[in-house]
């Protein structure tokens, strides 16, 4: 789980930078807390939203399948078919 919030931690950093459609989202977090947010939730189910770009780059560095089973597998510990 901590390895998938840092490299989602990364692809924040890179997009709160250059992409002006996280210009909102970055007013309002920082890079280290909705990674570690989103991660959360993707955890647990609640709900959020994989397709952003930082979700979906996160999956491709990782080789994980841009599934919400494959991810909430992923982090909890489980293998998950690429």
């Amino acid at each position: 789980m901590q390895k998938f919030a840092d490299v989602l931690t990364e692809q924040y950093r890179e997009l709160f930078a250059n992409d002006p459609a996280y210009a909102y989202t970055a007013s309002k977090n920082t890079p280290e807390k909705l990674a570690q947010k989103m991660t959360q939730y993707l955890k647990d189910g609640n709900g959020a939203n994989k397709d952003g770009e930082g979700i979906k780059r996160t999956c491709k560095i990782l080789g994980i399948k841009h599934t919400y089973k494959a991810i909430q597998t992923y982090l909890r510990g489980g293998t998950t078919p690429c």
